[in-house]
């Protein structure tokens, strides 16, 4: 006869199911209305640290990050540092739940070298090696450079291997089912710190008839470019989850990022396309779908475009050649920069381009666009260990083409494209740690490709 499971063991199938994420969700939503930050920081640090200690599967964790990552993002960059540099003690406390949670859940378990190691290996050397003979000690050892070097280079490998290690293969099609439920709530999370924002401000929206401007409208944008391809692949069996698709979408066009609106206009398109290409048996009734909101959108445009012209002007401005604004400045000065030194690059610490674009404490001087940001900073040697990585990723994400593939592929594209005018996949914390969980989802699940239902 079954035994049922334990207290302990059904605590923990609460906090993964999904009335566990929502009340994470309802805890998270209440830090945004409360405009309480730093009480939601030590709130879901402690559920993070609790949930590494009781919790055997390191990935029940993943719902509070994420939470915490989104409302953090609207913390002001000019005091953020002053802010949070003072919290560096919790460090202690997180190392100690991981070491934890590793003697605990994690002894014995064999070492995995997984098949993207040895493209983190080559990123991790350019990485570190970048800037060679160019930049000064002084720079390269400054607290914000050695940090993302640290992060993005080591760390990460780190980070995939201790992933590797823990997440368990499945061919169940529990671990895509639990992916596509924490991304859902994500992505509609950053909807709703969207929406209650234009809420808050309604009377200058009505007075202005303009989108509002909010300086965390790139980092929220590129959270609902993660999450966008979810709803979709959770379509497969409920078509009513493309509503929340359109919530997102809608958020995404209502931060004023251009970003936003350019490269998530593509990716909807592509997500749209993904479903009709998939879904055989509902093609027909999708096509009626959205053509039918194509049609009403093309109507509504003489409508909406005053709200957007302001968001519209600026991208048509950025897309024009020798344009002068900030970005298109550090795009020259990037190709400038490896000229100079075209091996090696001039590294990440670099600081030169504080003349174009003066960088906040802690953070490096991004050239906003990662291609540009691999030959400037990494030189050559950065583009072949970039190049090699990112083949290895997209095999990694094709490999199967099943229906949760295809989706991580979506949303790792998606990051691809916010990288093309962002820092995007260059901030270690939390968009190259997603991007690479996202490797290991992949590699880990063995659903073939036929299959074509998610939960």
């Amino acid at each position: 006869m079954m035994q049922s499971a334990g207290p302990l063991q059904r605590v923990r199938q609460f906090i993964v199911s999904p009335w566990g994420l929502l009340v994470q969700f309802c805890l998270a939503a209440v830090v945004i209305i409360a405009h309480a930050p730093v009480p939601g920081l030590f709130l879901f640090a402690v559920i993070f640290l609790a949930l590494l200690v009781v919790c055997d599967d390191v990935l029940a964790t993943l719902p509070s990050a994420l939470l915490l990552s989104l409302f953090l993002i609207k913390v002001d960059n000019t005091t953020a540092y002053d802010k949070y540099s003072r919290l560096w003690w919790l460090i202690f406390f997180v190392a100690a739940a991981i070491a934890f949670h590793l003697w605990a859940y994690q002894r014995g378990k064999q070492f995995v070298w997984g098949k993207a190691a040895w493209a983190l290996v080559g990123v991790a050397a350019a990485i570190t090696i970048g800037g060679a003979g160019f930049i000064s000690a002084k720079e390269y050892f400054a607290g914000g450079a050695l940090f993302h070097v640290a992060a993005l280079g080591v760390g990460m490998l780190a980070a995939y291997l201790f992933l590797s290690r823990a997440i368990k293969p499945d061919d169940t099609g529990r671990l895509p089912a639990y992916v596509a439920n924490v991304m859902l709530m994500m992505g509609l999370f950053a909807a709703f710190m969207v929406f209650h924002f234009y809420l808050e401000h309604l009377p200058q929206v009505m007075e202005t008839k303009a989108l509002l401007t909010f300086q965390w409208r790139n980092n929220v944008s590129t959270f609902l470019m993660f999450a966008l391809p979810f709803p979709f692949y959770k379509a497969f069996r409920k078509p009513a989850y493309l509503l929340t698709a359109l919530l997102m979408y809608l958020a995404i066009l209502l931060t004023e990022s251009r970003g936003g609106l350019l490269f998530g206009t593509i990716e909807l398109i592509m997500c749209i396309l993904f479903v009709l290409l998939a879904d055989k048996k509902r093609r027909l009734f999708y096509s009626i779908l959205f053509g039918s909101l194509a049609v009403l959108m093309v109507i509504a445009l003489p409508f909406l475009f005053g709200f957007f012209k302001p968001v519209l002007v600026r991208l048509v401005e950025s897309l024009q050649f020798g344009s002068q604004e900030a970005r298109a400045g550090l795009y020259r000065r990037a190709i400038e920069d490896f000229l100079a030194s075209p091996i090696f690059g001039t590294g990440l610490g670099y600081m030169g381009n504080r003349d174009l674009h003066p960088s906040k404490e802690f953070a490096l001087c991004w050239y906003h666009c990662a291609p540009l940001q691999i030959i400037g900073s990494m030189g050559i040697m950065g583009v072949l260990a970039y190049a090699y990585n990112y083949f290895i990723r997209v095999k990694i994400f094709l490999r199967r083409r099943s229906l949760f593939h295809l989706t991580l592929f979506l949303s790792w594209v998606g990051l691809q494209m916010m990288s093309l005018v962002n820092p995007g996949e260059f901030v270690p914390i939390p968009y190259l740690l997603i991007s690479t969980m996202f490797l290991v989802f992949a590699e880990k699940t063995m659903l073939p490709a036929k299959d074509t239902r998610p939960e």
